[in-house]
């Protein structure tokens, strides 16, 4: 049990990313501040706030290590100042047309496959990952790319992947909490 004034959270701006701008409802625009969630004591309460706190930790301590093995005269600067942890994260994801996709139940109330058997040689079917593009998925793929990049968010590749129906989308190589805050608004 906490006392009362401490049972609260306070959400701070968190200045490694940037804010963006979305529409909202009935022709508003909406103004989105990436921020963590922290308690009155600094526990976190959400997940960004650890990923910040353990990609500060890896910078210092990569730091430090790069600068033991590669160690500069007394009173002379360190030749290495920070470390950056990247990401590169890939959104692979299916397109299922409408009209067969009002067909499956399964798809419909749980959003997996549930019935159905599986490929004759499973997710070895080199005809799709090598094949052409279809022109509805590249359109799908190109409204997606340029919603992204109102978004900010750099997609740098496209492609067909393994399984029928199975597409990939790769951002370019980021700062992790970047990333991550952008595979957020990929997925959304």
């Amino acid at each position: 049990m906490r006392t009362t004034f401490e049972a609260r959270g306070y959400t701070v701006w968190d200045t490694t990313s940037p804010m963006f701008i979305q529409e909202g409802p009935h022709g508003t625009s909406v103004l989105y501040i990436p921020s963590v969630f922290i308690s009155y004591n600094g526990d976190a309460l959400d997940e960004k706030t650890v990923l910040l706190r353990s990609t500060a930790q890896i910078a210092k301590s990569a730091t430090e290590l790069l600068n033991l093995i590669d160690p500069v005269p007394v009173g002379a600067q360190p030749r290495t100042n920070h470390v950056f942890t990247t990401l590169g994260t890939e959104q692979e994801y299916f397109l299922i047309d409408r009209s067969l996709y009002a067909l499956r139940p399964d798809l419909k109330h749980t959003g997996r496959t549930l019935i159905g058997n599986l490929p004759p040689k499973h997710q070895q079917m080199d005809d799709h990952y090598f094949g052409r593009i279809p022109s509805k998925v590249l359109a799908t793929m190109s409204e997606t790319e340029l919603e992204l990049f109102r978004l900010g968010v750099p997609v740098k590749t496209r492609h067909n992947e393994v399984a029928p129906q199975q597409f990939e989308l790769a951002p370019i190589f980021e700062e992790a909490s970047l990333a991550v805050d952008h595979n957020l608004l990929t997925m959304d």
